[in-house]
């Protein structure tokens, strides 16, 4: 991925904390490797200041996070897991940005452990859908993408994902019909989409065109 791809790609990933639910499955979903174990209903109380205190942390990373300073983000999503260790959306937002940072294995179980605690949180289905995606693991990336329009069928960057990775695989049919659904959400994406490289060969074709002016 070019750095400019990854930096769009990045901005579309920062949007990981809406709301995220359906359009049509894909035809096979692919088994996921990782499957959300039940949510657990053993949560300690914690001191409100300890709270707010792991608030204010959270708030810090992904500043960081959507500046890109992904050490900066990882150290706050710590100090706020040190704070407050129930808040369970540190652990998905600190997992992507270890992804981000390289470490894949890593920032997996940190999104992982979002889905243990709470597993109808639809950002950490989002989260692991990029971190897939990164990896250039494609089928997973599709199906988390999935998981997550089934829980917020107005999550842009999820249709948006699916329709780069389409592009990638050359099955132009099924990308500009993702990559339509994204642009009725957010009429933002067809600048995204003109300057990344995935939709490079469809630059000339009259659909595409018609989509993105």
């Amino acid at each position: 991925m070019g750095i400019r791809s990854r930096i769009i790609t990045l901005f579309a990933a920062a949007v990981m904390l809406v709301n995220l639910s359906g359009c049509g499955q894909l035809s096979k979903p692919a088994k996921p490797e990782i499957n959300p174990p039940l949510t657990t209903n053993t949560t300690p109380s914690v001191d409100p200041a300890k709270v707010s205190e792991a608030e204010e942390f959270f708030r810090r990373g992904l500043r960081d996070y959507q500046s890109y300073n992904y050490k900066e983000a990882i150290a706050n999503f710590d100090q706020a897991i040190a704070a407050d260790p129930t808040n369970f959306k540190v652990y998905t937002a600190k997992g992507i940005a270890l992804c981000f940072n390289g470490d894949y294995q890593g920032g997996m179980a940190m999104i992982q452990k979002t889905l243990a605690m709470k597993d109808d949180y639809v950002p950490a289905y989002y989260d692991m859908a990029m971190a897939y995606k990164l990896q250039s693991n494609y089928d997973q990336a599709l199906y988390w993408f999935e998981r997550t329009i089934q829980g917020d069928p107005h999550n842009t960057w999820s249709y948006y994902g699916i329709a780069t990775i389409y592009a990638d695989r050359r099955q132009t049919e099924e990308s500009l019909r993702y990559l339509q659904k994204a642009i009725a959400l957010d009429q933002g994406v067809k600048a995204v989409a003109q300057g990344q490289d995935h939709f490079s060969y469809m630059r000339n074709m009259k659909e595409f065109q018609t989509l993105v002016r």
